[in-house]
């Protein structure tokens, strides 16, 4: 008998299987995580790529590697091993994708056109590799346990270790990327070696995931492996319909919000050094809220709380967009720029008065985001910078009566942006546990109703959909940024900053406020689904 076909279908797990499966998911978002935040800055801002081709580019990769899901899935569900179906994938795929992350962060120096080519070849083969292993992963879950509320409690730890390392990934990158760049953060070698880091770590948690997981459920013994049928039979099951819309939409609020945020810090807030941060805590409340869900599903139906924290999203959105710009710039990033002095009074936002000294500092590393503030001689309201390219300024004023002003302290609007961000994170953190154990509550469902078990199948569909998702957004960003003349490490236009605002606010609020409106139609709710797995386990004794 191979592992597959153990038949403990409400098994109670582990925490030993429980953390060793979620580590598999912080492995995935050593990569997901640098792709979604700051692939496309890396191609506009470092690579040299145009957002117009940048945007075309991850559009028609994004939506090539959606259609190898469904493909995947079917080599997934026809997978007969002593390992089982899809823990295999674990071990044997690791390195492929690690040498394709490296070739992505990679920037040979091309002309225009061959890095565009060399964008497309890498980031296909990196999104190839990631398929390979990310689909049997993610139809793991469903096979281990079909208990609704183990799967709640599993996926909830799974997604506490994938937003755990995007805490990671977000708050590091830029400041991993400047330490290995030689104190340049837009040096490519530092992204590469980023990368690897990255690569290795996430290729031991894949190894970890293997080795302490156990699949328990299996088709059954007389089910022949037939994708087109398995596939037309998703095509006409209503609940897997509206996850597949859900999935679109929800991914297209999580890209548009994730990619649009390092343009949102550089440009409007103009405030590059805070990047890390903000990416860091909108991660660390998605976190907060996905270790919140297995505890509100036990006093909440999943699909009304969805349908409640998609109103919270939408509105806090809202809100978010009409948060201005703050009036003094604070602290300021030195990079390539025809600028040779900084204004105090641009810094502090109040203008100079008879009397007023400055001091003027910098932010040296102390190591990796820990910073020594260093002050320089000049004390005048203004400060020649030619020669302090790659440092990060601030200064403080003394008033001749003793009283000071430091612009590297936070002005109430960019505490209420770190705030707004926070709780709409808090909101959308339950939704990735949720939502992937109504994955698997659909393919339990579509065994119940056709008699036939297609988890690898299920789940690829429903991932191209968050892949679909995922390439509308960064589409919707891209091509919003062409359109109203974005200019890579330029001062941008009234309507650039205007799209950029959007991107991160108003926009997300729209598509989670569609998402509402999807799961109105959804009814494979609690005691349906008791009702099902009840007769479903009835089939297996029989």
């Amino acid at each position: 008998m191979t592992q597959a076909q153990t038949t403990d279908r409400m098994a109670k797990l582990s925490w030993r299987e429980r953390i060793g499966y979620g580590l598999g998911d912080a492995g995935f978002n050593f990569y997901w995580a640098i792709i979604g935040s700051y692939l496309i800055f890396f191609y506009t801002d470092i690579f040299g790529i145009s957002a117009a081709a940048a945007a075309t580019m991850v559009t028609i990769t994004k939506i090539v590697d959606a259609f190898t899901d469904p493909a995947m899935g079917a080599i997934a569900d026809k997978t007969k091993t002593r390992w089982g179906k899809f823990r295999p994938y674990l071990l044997f795929g690791t390195l492929p994708m690690m040498g394709a992350g490296l070739l992505t962060m990679t920037t040979p120096d091309l002309d225009e056109g061959s890095k565009l080519i060399w964008a497309y070849a890498t980031y296909m083969i990196l999104m190839l590799t990631y398929t390979v292993l990310n689909m049997p992963y993610n139809s793991l879950s469903a096979v281990l346990t079909a208990d609704p509320q183990e799967r709640n409690t599993l996926n909830s730890t799974r997604f506490f270790f994938a937003y755990f390392t995007g805490i990671i990934v977000g708050a590091a990158t830029p400041d991993l990327a400047e330490y290995f760049g030689g104190g340049d953060r837009y040096n490519p070698i530092g992204w590469q070696i980023t990368m690897s880091i990255y690569a290795v770590v996430a290729s031991i948690l894949f190894v970890i995931t293997f080795a302490t997981t156990r699949e328990r459920i299996a088709p059954p013994v007389e089910q022949t492996s037939e994708p087109l049928k398995d596939l037309k039979t998703l095509l006409t099951c209503k609940p897997w319909i509206i996850i597949f819309i859900l999935a679109m939409v929800i991914m297209t609020t999580f890209t548009l919000r994730g990619s649009s945020a390092t343009y949102y810090f550089k440009y409007f807030v103009e405030r590059p050094d805070l990047l890390g941060a903000f990416v860091g805590l909108q991660v660390l409340g998605l976190m907060i809220g996905a270790m919140s869900a297995s505890t509100l599903t036990r006093y909440i139906d999943k699909v009304k709380l969805l349908m409640m924290l998609m109103g919270i999203v939408s509105v806090l959105c809202f809100v978010f967009a009409f948060v201005p710009k703050p009036q003094a710039l604070g602290v300021v990033d030195v990079n390539e720029s025809n600028q040779t002095q900084l204004q105090a009074d641009d810094l502090l936002g109040e203008p100079h008065q008879a009397g007023d000294t400055y001091t003027w500092t910098r932010y040296d590393k102390v190591f990796w985001i820990i910073k020594n503030r260093v002050e320089l001689p000049e004390t005048r309201a203004q400060l020649d910078i030619q020669n302090l390219e790659n440092e990060t300024l601030s200064v403080i004023r003394t008033r001749a009566d003793g009283s000071q002003l430091d612009s590297a302290h936070w002005p109430p609007e960019l505490i209420l942006m770190f705030v707004l961000s926070m709780l709409i994170s808090l909101a959308l953190g339950p939704k990735a546990p949720i939502t992937w154990a109504m994955y698997a509550d659909v393919a339990d469902y579509n065994e119940w109703k056709t008699g036939r078990r297609a988890t690898g199948m299920t789940f690829a569909a429903t991932t191209f959909s968050q892949k679909m998702g995922s390439a509308a957004g960064s589409a919707i960003m891209l091509s919003v940024l062409a359109a109203l003349g974005y200019q890579a490490n330029q001062v941008q236009s009234n309507a650039s900053l205007d799209g950029i605002v959007y991107m991160q606010t108003l926009a997300p609020g729209i598509f989670a406020f569609i998402a509402i409106i999807a799961l109105f139609f959804y009814d494979l709710t609690g005691d349906k689904l008791e009702v099902i797995q009840k007769e479903l386990a009835e089939r297996q004794q029989a």
